[in-house]
């Protein structure tokens, strides 16, 4: 074995576990696989595109969200060529609600970019998918292993748990990232990669869970050593809560007798840049309602719904409080970023899930 891994006596044996996870993981995937949009026919000219757009859109999204976004989306754009002309409202647009809207951003530059530069091809080599915007290692592994079958190591949370509870790696998946890093890239096959790849992701996903590991329909679970050492439940240490900020602000809800309502693009560079939401306060960690309620866009008379959302952000919990008022006619706000927009074209418009949830709470969509 030519690998520099210096691993304790209990571990396995390498070479043995590398045969044994490839043929069994391989074997168990192609008759338990989950059927999913992106999982088409391997032959289809688009097929990469596919994969491409759904490691996108995967990226801190469970699969279950993303199933239908996926399938929007690709009716839309079905191949590269279609979403390079798309503009960024548009992609805004089909990405409201996933979250995460750099994402959506990215996946256009990146569309651009192959349809210029690679003529509409997308990219196996590494070099090339790593230039890419938004696309990093773990990205640019699972686009040249499952699209392409190339050998390359795909490592995600599943992958890290599976191979952690396999070799009984004690602590946090954090605390043990270089041995799970080296096994892994180990026991990746050199052919039928693509069937592996998914494979180990698909059994950390399925049967080798975070909680309740259902080691009994588990293919490999014979040799797992946290199995027999009665270790699973405690493999990998749990993770440190996060403390996150308690945060509150308010949105103001202004509608005019035409039936339109008062909507603003976010300038914000970081979180939710050019999606369009109702005008609001800052965000702050005081109970303080007159210093919110004077960032009001105009003087009226604004009064408070009564209903409250918690919006959980992952490292924010914000207390969202609304105010409404009734205008007779359309007041002038001397900012490009504001624009009052009739209620039936609302839907055009690229909306924050916040600003989405307030008006369906108000019956205005």
């Amino acid at each position: 074995m030519s690998t520099n891994l210096k691993f304790k006596s209990s571990y396995h044996d390498l070479e043995q576990s590398k045969l044994f996870f490839s043929k069994e993981l391989k074997k168990w995937y192609l008759k338990n696989f989950r059927r999913l949009p992106w999982r088409g026919n391997k032959k289809d000219p688009n097929y990469p595109y596919k994969i491409l757009v759904s490691e996108f859109m995967l990226q801190q999204t469970g699969v279950k969200t993303v199933i239908p976004y996926f399938e929007n989306f690709i009716a839309k754009w079905p191949d590269i060529s279609s979403l390079a002309k798309a503009s960024e409202n548009e992609i805004l647009k089909y990405w409201q609600g996933l979250g995460y809207y750099s994402r959506g951003r990215n996946l256009l530059k990146t569309a651009q970019i192959i349809n210029i530069d690679y003529n509409g091809i997308i990219p196996s080599n590494l070099d090339d998918l790593l230039s890419l915007p938004g696309i990093g290692e773990y990205a640019s592994a699972a686009i040249r292993s499952i699209a392409f079958d190339k050998k390359a190591t795909v490592i995600d949370g599943n992958v890290k748990r599976v191979i952690a509870r396999f070799f009984a790696l004690n602590g946090k998946l954090k605390d043990n990232e270089k041995d799970i890093s080296s096994l892994a890239k180990y026991l990746t096959p050199n052919k039928g990669n693509a069937n592996y790849s998914q494979a180990i992701m698909e059994l950390g996903a399925l049967i080798c869970r975070p909680k309740q590991s259902n080691c009994s329909d588990c293919v490999v679970s014979r040799n797992c050593l946290s199995l027999k050492k009665g270790l699973v439940s405690k493999i990998p240490e749990a993770k440190n809560q996060i403390n996150k900020k308690n945060l509150r602000c308010v949105s103001f809800l202004a509608i005019n007798k035409s039936n339109s309502v008062l909507i603003t693009k976010r300038k914000n560079e970081n979180l939710l840049k050019d999606m369009w939401q109702l005008p609001s306060s800052d965000w702050i960690n005081q109970d303080n309602n007159n210093k919110l309620l004077s960032q009001a866009p105009f003087k009226a008379k604004w009064s408070e719904q009564g209903r409250k959302i918690n919006y959980k952000f992952s490292h924010i919990n914000l207390l969202n409080e609304t105010y409404i008022t009734n205008v007779s006619s359309k007041i002038n706000i001397r900012d490009e970023d504001f624009k009052w927009v009739d209620l039936k074209s609302l839907h055009e418009y690229p909306l924050v899930t916040l600003t989405k949830k307030i008006l369906i709470d108000n019956n205005l969509i």
